[in-house]
């Protein structure tokens, strides 16, 4: 028991005077690609180098990639410099694991994040960012997204263990971890929502028609009728090209919006019909009344809430 406390106390006492390594650390990305909605993953390729004082060139082997599926390493070279530092490069291919979030989509932002470790702790090696040398390479096309920045930044991570080691203090625990984001937005996101969702808005516009036709007129339910079919055979051709979620997307909201709108068109038209069909002046005068006021409101409640989303993209 007195071993054990004396080799902790020597370990903590050793480690006030050990100053952590400082890597000058960067990265390049010259590829992205395979964004995969259902999956979740995307794909990349980058240069990861580093430039440090040192007696070995320690890097082949010892990063910990962070969320990552695949991480492979393809080329790995490192070479002392006339100043007597190391310089260390390798080039990586990745997949790594990323939350798309659909709900906005097309109006949606992306950061996607490449996250590095190294099993050695804080103690041992500390990553500053090379964000002169870092970036996004200029032939990089995403098909439809625009690439709008990049960031590169350095993050202590605390882990509650102490991986089984009982010698081990709480400094040990804390890691060093280097963050590459590259920030995208979609391309012409107005052109890509508009043609999914004209159907829908012209939909709406016929089914209203109604309201405004004479008494006894066939097509005052044909047409929100048509309305309804339109907008339920657009909500499946969106479904099928547009990438999945579980979660209650802007365009699953407009689209229940629209059909909840016709529904409440068609119990209005079932009850003003009737009323008409009584001869009663008063009742028929009542029933224009009502269309009148049922398409002021439900046109304001469909114009308001979608008003409220595009506030919220």
């Amino acid at each position: 028991m007195r071993k054990s406390v004396f080799i902790s106390a020597i370990m903590i006492l050793s480690s006030s005077f050990i100053h952590a390594k400082e890597y000058t650390a960067g990265v390049y990305v010259t590829g992205l690609y395979n964004f995969d909605y259902v999956e979740q993953t995307f794909c990349t390729d980058f240069w990861l180098w580093a430039l440090y004082d040192g007696d070995e060139t320690d890097f082949n082997g010892t990063l910990d990639p962070i969320n990552d599926l695949e991480f492979t390493p393809v080329i790995y070279s490192s070479e002392r410099l006339e100043n007597g530092k190391f310089w260390m490069q390798q080039k990586i291919q990745a997949v790594y694991q990323y939350k798309w979030d659909m709900r906005k989509f097309p109006f949606d932002s992306v950061t996607l994040r490449i996250e590095l470790e190294d099993f050695r702790d804080a103690g041992e090696i500390k990553f500053l960012p090379d964000r002169k040398n870092s970036g996004v390479s200029n032939m990089i096309e995403v098909d439809g997204w625009n690439i709008q920045g990049f960031e590169l930044y350095e993050e202590e991570i605390k882990y509650d263990t102490t991986f089984g080691n009982e010698y081990r203090n709480s400094d040990s625990n804390v890691y060093s971890r280097l963050y590459a984001g590259i920030k995208m937005e979609r391309k012409n996101p107005w052109v890509t929502f508009f043609k999914l969702t004209a159907c829908i808005y012209i939909s709406i516009i016929i089914s209203f028609l109604p309201f405004f036709m004479k008494p006894n007129t066939d097509s005052r339910l044909s047409l929100p009728c048509a309305g309804l079919f339109a907008i339920v055979s657009n909500k499946y051709v969106v479904e099928a090209g547009v990438p999945s979620s579980t979660a209650l997307t802007m365009l699953d909201t407009i689209h229940s919006l629209a059909m909840v709108c016709i529904l409440l068109i068609f119990a209005v038209l079932i009850r003003t019909d009737g009323m008409r069909s009584t001869g009663q002046e008063r009742l028929v005068a009542r029933s224009f009344t009502i269309d009148y006021i049922s398409a002021i409101v439900i046109a304001a409640v469909f114009t308001l809430v979608n008003v409220l989303l595009f506030l919220s993209k």
